[in-house]
This record gives structure tokens, sequence and C-alpha cells, in this order.
């Protein structure tokens, strides 16, 4: 039995972080989650997460590019260097970003060299911003760096797809290992509603400024000339209006659900939707999203622009289909025109990828091969 620090400084990353929980605790090991006391979703101060064990302070922040939360995060990954100062574990799992952690946590392990270290890089900052060109300006320099000269410390390091080792250079080094996202749910019942009449797409998730509105409303639109298309929103985002407003003016219908989190209220708009969108903009760096896993779960083949890692399982397994400016038009009739009967086909195989790719026994087997 060891005594394991899981660290993570954003509480978007809590679902990963309670699926780690789980695992360690099932291997009988001592567990303890140090996070944040301050809630990078809503800018607001927090007393209290569901998973965690310690709160380490955080200087607020109102803007996600500021020099504030630049300082905010490295002030936070300095504190939880103390307080593993004080909990003393035998093993850290360390979720980055914040790439200061990886300062942290290297000294840390350099400090404690019978400690096991392991990172796990679920998201690239500033790489999955949409600020292309200002990557290679000083500060957006030294925020990567703070990440990738620390990484090789660990003993292990996972990623959540496969195209982040490309990112890092790192495709052919053994330490590094993708650890997809993972899912507790199963599938539920379902019922599809979908028809040949019309065509209903959904959207999922924030609306925020590394979504492509221009993309999906020119999709739409064309799709629209095709056969009635309408979109179904469950979530919020600070760029909703201007999606919302654009298909309104492209006379595209949207049916909004608002924000959406059980399981089976979501399963009851997906039975109703032939696809799902997921759409970001080119310059941003991901391979695969949270919402494809709903998207997958629920039976919902996607209109995807994310490359590597999903764009292959959707090739490989006719998932839905990818699309990128030059072929637009060509998938928006080929999605008008796909018979009922291998949309079904699609359906099931959302589910199949689902479970063989993203359940959390896949998970906990990803883990177990590296001997953690």
């Amino acid at each position: 039995m060891s005594k394991v620090a899981i660290v993570c400084a954003f509480d978007t990353y809590f679902d990963r972080v309670r699926m780690l929980r789980t695992y360690f605790e099932q291997k009988q090991d001592e567990v303890c989650v140090v996070t944040s006391d301050f809630s990078h979703r809503n800018k607001q101060s927090m007393k209290y997460l569901s998973g965690a064990d310690h709160l380490v302070h955080a200087f607020p922040y109102s803007k996600n590019l500021s020099i504030q939360r630049l300082f905010s995060h490295y002030m936070l990954a300095r504190n939880m260097k103390k307080k593993l100062e004080e909990i003393r574990p035998d093993v850290i799992y360390c979720l980055v970003p914040a790439n200061s952690l990886a300062k942290m946590m290297a000294q840390y392990k350099r400090e404690h060299p019978e400690v096991k270290l392991y990172f796990d890089v679920i998201d690239l900052w500033p790489e999955a911003m949409p600020i292309e060109k200002y990557l290679s300006l000083p500060p957006f320099q030294y925020w990567r760096k703070l990440r990738d000269k620390y990484l090789p410390a660990a003993d292990q390091v996972f990623t959540e797809c496969a195209l982040y080792q490309d990112v890092l250079g790192q495709k052919d080094n053994q330490k590094f290992k993708t650890l997809y996202w993972a899912r507790p749910e199963l599938p539920c019942s379902f019922a599809d509603l979908i028809s040949e009449e019309e065509v209903h797409f959904v959207y999922l998730g924030s609306i925020n400024n590394i979504i492509d509105i221009d993309f999906i409303v020119n999709f739409l639109t064309h799709c629209n000339q095709y056969k009635p298309s309408f979109l179904h929103i469950i979530g919020e985002g600070e760029s909703k209006a201007v999606l919302v407003q654009k298909l309104e003016e492209a006379h595209v219908p949207v049916i909004d659900h608002k924000k959406v989190f059980e399981q089976e209220k979501k399963q009851a708009i997906f039975d109703q939707c032939n696809y799902a969108l997921n759409i970001m903009k080119e310059s941003v760096v991901v391979g695969l999203t949270m919402k494809s896993l709903d998207y997958w779960c629920g039976g919902v083949p996607i209109i995807n622009t994310i490359p590597a890692d999903t764009a292959r399982l959707v090739e490989e397994f006719q998932i839905g289909f990818n699309i990128d400016r030059e072929n637009l038009d060509a998938v928006a009739q080929r999605v008008c025109s796909t018979p009922l009967s291998e949309q079904f086909e699609q359906r099931e195989n959302c589910r199949k990828v689902y479970q063989e790719f993203f359940r959390g026994g896949s998970f906990a087997n990803t883990l177990k091969s590296t001997g953690l």
C-alpha cells in the first residue's frame, strides 16, 4: 500500500481526478487529492469541492489570458509543493496544466528522489488556445517551457491523446503513454427518433472562443439547402448569442435546451439528433474532446474537425464524418443523403467505440500496464 497524492490545479479536470482516486483506492492505496480553492470554471473562490482533501489557496483572476492568471498558477504550484512537504507521499500523480506544476513537482522529485512522480498532460497551454500568432512571443515561450523542460523528471508521463506526444516532440519516447479520457457512465436506454425528412444536429458544451462559429454556420447553411436542418444546443458560453444570431440570419432553427447535466435528459435530446458537432478552430491543438465521449456514449455520430486521434477513430470505425473547408459541401450532401439504415449502424458503432476505448476499464488497464 502506498500513500498517493493526486495534484490538480483546476476543478474542470475533476472527472479525471475522481476516476484516478477510484483506481488507486481499489488498489488499497491511501489517497489524498490536493487542489486549488479557486474555481477556474466559475472564477470564484471555493470552500468545498467534492473529491478534494486539501484546498490550497490561489490568487483570484478574471481573465483566461492575463498576467494575473500566470502569477496565480505559479504561486499555487509553489504552495502545493509546500503542502506535499507536509503530506510526504510515496507517489505523486500530477495533472498538467498548470504548467508551473511541472516545475514544482520536478523540484520535489529532485529533493525526494525516492518518490515516484507521474505527470498527466491533459491539455496543452498555450498551444490549445486560439492565439497562434502570439505563440512565438517570449511570455508564451516561457509558459510552454515551464512544462516542456520539466516533464522528463517524471517516472512516467501520460498524455490525454497521442497528438500531444507529437506536439511535445516525444512520439517515440517510451516514457510517454496515451491515457484517454474515460467516463464511468454506461450507455443508457435510448429511442432513436431521427427521420429522413429532416436532419437534426446537436452541440454540447460551452460555446466559447475556441469553437469555430463561422464554420458551424457555414456547414449548417449548406445542409439546410439540401434538407431542413436544425441545431439543438445543450450548454451556454460567452459566444452562444453570436452563434444563435448567425443561425437565425441563415434561417437555421435553433432549439435551446440550455444546461443539461443528467444523462437520461441528455439522452432524450440525443435520440432526436442525427449528428453531433465536434468543431473547433484550426489553431486549437487538441486530439480528443470530452464532448465526443458524451456523443458516443449517447450513440450520436459526429461531424468532426479534430485531427489525429479523433479523426482516426471516425474514419476507422465509421462513427461520423471528418470535415474541413475543402470538403464542407460534399459532407453536407453526404449527411443529408445518408439513409437511416446507415445512420443506425453509425449509432451502434459509436456505442461500441465508447465501450471499448473510453469506459473506466480501459482507463484502469492503461494505468496498470505501466506498473502504476
